[in-house]
């Protein structure tokens, strides 16, 4: 290590020569803030979408139990629609959104709204028949079909299905 003239180290030895400079760090930090800015959007984004599909797949998952049910005691299930802002769907004689019951599916998610319903939607018994339809859901991801076929079948698209 250099000496000066007293045999003490110089001023230029003790400073360390290794680190970072303070600009290096601002660019990293703002590139760093960049990078999350982008990600926070999209991430909102595959929220909003993960949100969309289930509330499909438990519509889904509803009308399937419903179906069964039907079928199983060989009766008639129609759908209603209640709530306005808060949607919900059930069968059997219609009842508040809020109310706890296997046969009401009331809305998981309130960004998400129940755009439409056929009229007459249900399930008739013996043999998983039901009167075709569909219900639609809307969210700032898309839209969402989920449709009942004469056999009971049901399936979800994501945008208008045959």
């Amino acid at each position: 290590m250099p000496l000066d003239g007293s045999g003490k180290k110089s001023k230029m030895a003790l400073m360390k020569t290794s680190g970072f400079t303070l600009t290096e760090l601002l660019i990293v930090m703002v590139i760093a803030s960049i990078v999350s800015l982008g990600a926070a959007g999209g991430w909102l984004r595959w929220q909003q979408l993960q949100r969309l599909n289930d509330s499909a797949r438990q519509v889904q998952h509803f009308l399937l139990r419903l179906r069964a049910e039907a079928n199983e005691h060989n009766s008639q299930l129609l759908l209603w629609r209640g709530g306005n802002r808060t949607w919900c769907i059930g069968s059997g004689p219609p009842l508040p959104c809020a109310t706890p019951s296997r046969k009401i599916l009331a809305a998981p998610w309130a960004e998400i709204s129940l755009h439409s319903l056929t009229e007459g939607l249900g399930f008739y018994g013996r043999r998983n028949v039901a009167k075709p339809g569909r219900i639609v859901l809307v969210g700032a991801a898309g839209e969402r079909h989920i449709i009942v076929s004469s056999r009971g079948r049901v399936r979800i698209c994501e945008e208008e299905c045959p």
